[in-house]
């Protein structure tokens, strides 16, 4: 117990007080029903207008943006510190596509698109986006590059490469209690559509979802 409260202190002084009671109240319900309880709350998110800074823009002027190729993406992982695994290798198999940010032939930063419409969110859970719409996820800049504000660019740059197919926004997900990168979705323009509500039990599970029609498709997708 002081464990959990210790951690909802720290995020009582970094985040405030409704989220650290939201963490401690979940913490303590989980142990009451010993560890077979858990509840995840998730906001979803769209971008249709990113707002890249001057400043970005700027220092951008003689980047290239290009979407990886398999080659691309495997001398990368050959690199730790870029934080491309197997899974990604994998994601790009399957259809999933990173675009990449290059000075020079030096990485800036990478963002990627998936393939499918499905996106899964939590627990078995998917989330069937409409057809205007792509997922975006894993994001990464160089540590040389933070604090130019370059993610926002790089969504606009994903945004103008995927016009053509139809695709007018972007969705991301993020957990209730990451509250870091519900500032860094915010600062990039997104904003909030939704919540994912999922309670899980050794013999049930269930979850609401709370979204606008609009963003929902009841398209069959296999």
């Amino acid at each position: 117990m002081n464990n959990r409260v210790n951690a909802a202190l720290q995020i009582y002084k970094k985040h405030g007080l409704s989220t650290s009671a939201a963490y401690l109240y979940h913490r303590i319900v989980q142990k009451l029903h010993g560890g077979k309880f858990r509840y995840r709350k998730v906001y979803l998110y769209i971008l249709d207008s990113p707002r890249p800074n001057e400043r970005a823009i700027k220092a951008a002027e003689h980047h290239t943006f290009k979407f990886a190729s398999m080659d691309d993406l495997t001398s990368l992982q050959q690199q730790p510190e870029f934080e491309i695994n197997e899974p990604d290798i994998k994601a790009m198999k399957h259809g999933d596509r990173c675009l990449l940010q290059l000075d020079g032939d030096t990485l800036v930063g990478y963002a990627w698109l998936a393939a499918s419409s499905l996106v899964k969110i939590e627990w078995g859970f998917h989330f069937n986006m409409s057809d205007d719409t792509v997922y975006n996820y894993k994001g990464y800049t160089a540590p040389q590059y933070r604090g130019k504000g370059f993610q926002p660019l790089r969504h606009l740059k994903l945004l103008e490469l995927v016009k053509t197919e139809g695709k007018k926004q972007l969705l991301g997900y993020v957990d209730q209690m990451n509250i870091n990168s519900q500032k860094g979705v915010k600062k990039s323009g997104y904003f909030k559509i939704g919540t994912l509500k999922s309670i899980r039990t050794e013999t049930h599970i269930n979850h609401s979802l709370d979204v606008p029609r609009k963003f929902w498709s009841d398209q069959i997708r296999l």
